[in-house]
């Protein structure tokens, strides 16, 4: 009986260790295809468009010009409509007629949760240590530009966003992207 025992066990032992190892091999398999892809990613978005020193990836670039242009399309909106905001935020226009759960504070707070992450805070940090105290004025700039287009975000977020038939409502990045290139008659 013991020996039938061990014989079990060492059969149960073979076979586990044979699917880890098989495992192994999809994962290590799975691993390279995703290198590949990555890499290829990595060429096109983080390309260096400065063949200077001070690198600057493409995506950088893309980021920093599309914030400038939507700040002055907007007409300076981060400066200009900062009052308008801070009435809503304090509740000034709501009333008890107000359809929805959720008050204005309640949605300014979620969506700087889900904009505001550990790089962001971590990220001050490091570039005060590393850069010095002229990253704080990069930093304060590159917030000015990002408001307008957080601002331009969440507008299109709410523009194109969708009711459905049980009360839930879609939106984001995936209702204003596909339904804003339909209109443009992109798919």
């Amino acid at each position: 009986m013991l020996t039938s025992n061990r014989i079990v066990s060492l059969l149960m032992l073979g076979l586990v260790s044979g699917s880890v190892y098989a495992s192994e091999i999809q994962s290590e398999a799975l691993n390279k295809w995703f290198e590949i892809i990555n890499r290829s990613l990595k060429a096109v978005i983080f390309f260096d468009i400065l063949p200077c020193d001070p690198e600057m990836p493409f995506i950088v670039a893309w980021l920093i010009i599309a914030g400038i242009f939507l700040t002055f399309r907007m007409g300076f909106v981060n400066l200009r409509m900062m009052p308008h905001s801070l009435a809503i935020i304090s509740g000034r226009y709501r009333t008890a007629e107000d359809q929805g759960d959720v008050s204005s504070f309640q949605a300014l707070t979620a969506a700087i949760s889900a904009t505001v992450g550990l790089g962001n805070i971590a990220g001050v940090a490091i570039a005060i240590s590393l850069g010095g105290p002229g990253a704080t004025l990069w930093m304060i700039l590159a917030g000015f530009v990002g408001m307008t287009t957080k601002f331009t975000e969440a507008t299109l977020a709410q523009m194109y966003r969708e009711f459905r038939t049980d009360g839930r409502v879609m939106g984001g990045a995936m209702e204003y992207l596909s339904k804003g290139f339909a209109e443009l008659g992109m798919k």
